[in-house]
């Protein structure tokens, strides 16, 4: 009996030995990696030029607001200034003119912002794009198992991170878009 009882043990523990050595082997061709994806995104030369092009666009926006608003300031001014000696339909259609120029500045406003967004949705897109492509190519020539962001990582070894390899990457897939 005690002979049969340590066969069965010598045989688990054989078995359990095999399985620990095949899951090793397993595992050895399991490779990870990382990539700080904000920091990419944020980092990157498409995206800092883009953010440029965005506050030059907004900036020339702006010029456009600010000329309004200071026509319709000086409309205003121009009311209270002459209102006592302008007869009452001069003043009422001066006070129209004036509405109907604020209703223009802030449809101004709005569609500024829907342009600004626009572009902003646009390039972060066509960028996205990008970074999954450079990611993706990494991954296969690096044959990784999976690439993890930063979202719900909680710790990562610095040697699987691959961010600033992503970036010098992304970089040169987007090198020509600002030329």
């Amino acid at each position: 009996m005690i002979i049969k009882t340590g066969r069965l043990v010598l045989s688990i523990a054989l078995l359990f030995i095999g399985l620990c050595t095949s899951d090793t082997a397993q595992a050895a061709d399991i490779n990870f990696a990382y990539v700080d994806v904000p920091r990419v995104m944020a980092s990157s030369k498409a995206s800092k030029q883009a953010t440029e092009l965005l506050k030059k666009t907004l900036a020339i926006k702006q010029k456009e607001v600010t000329s309004m608003k200071a026509d319709i300031t000086k409309m205003k001014k121009d009311l209270e200034e002459r209102k006592n000696v302008m007869t009452h339909e001069a003043r009422n259609e001066l006070a129209n003119k004036i509405r109907r120029k604020f209703r223009e500045f802030q449809r101004l406003i709005e569609d500024n912002q829907a342009a600004v967004d626009r572009k902003n949705r646009l390039w972060t897109k066509k960028l996205t794009e990008a970074l999954r492509e450079v990611i993706e190519e990494i991954g296969r020539e690096k044959k990784y198992t999976a690439i993890f962001s930063r979202g719900q990582t909680i710790f990562t070894a610095p040697d699987i991170e691959i961010t600033e390899q992503v970036l010098i990457q992304l970089d040169k897939k987007t090198n020509d878009w600002f030329k």
